[in-house]
């Protein structure tokens, strides 16, 4: 019984690519299974203080309001997952790793599970620079997800 208390919150970083939509569903997954709540972490570098308008030389995804972008992708993480789990989506600005490890420890969270990179089958996993600083860094149990290729 203390071992679903420890995992009753998981969090989830999403930023809508297919290595955190893995995440997303696994982490549904488990929740499932130990009756926990899922929390969908979006952190966008920007904001509408930090938008600046039409900017033609910066990515449309860097120029738009961070909230649309962020209903976006939580609009494709909640598509994974299971009906019967209890959700939270909290869209935050700043450093990714930096935010993701604040709310792991503002919200004690018991587990993470993050999306990792593979490239090949040679160079095996290449996590990503966030994915790689909160292995390292977080107050909690993380667990990376890769592909079942």
């Amino acid at each position: 019984m203390e071992q679903y208390l420890k995992y009753a919150r998981i969090l989830v970083p999403v930023d809508g690519s297919q290595e955190s939509l893995r995440a997303v569903r696994l982490a549904g997954e488990i929740a499932r299974t130990m009756h926990a709540t899922v929390y969908l972490l979006y952190v966008s570098p920007f904001d509408k203080s930090t938008d600046e308008g039409d900017v033609l030389w910066l990515p449309e995804s860097i120029v738009r309001p961070a909230a649309e972008e962020a209903h976006e992708i939580f609009i494709a993480a909640l598509k994974l997952l299971p009906n019967e789990i209890l959700y939270e989506r909290v869209h935050r600005t700043g450093v990714p790793a930096d935010e993701i490890l604040r709310f792991i420890d503002e919200t004690n969270i018991g587990l993470v599970v993050i999306g990792g990179r593979k490239l090949s089958r040679v160079s095996g996993f290449l996590l990503g620079s966030v994915t790689q600083t909160v292995l390292e860094h977080a107050h909690s149990s993380v667990m990376v997800a890769g592909s079942a290729e």
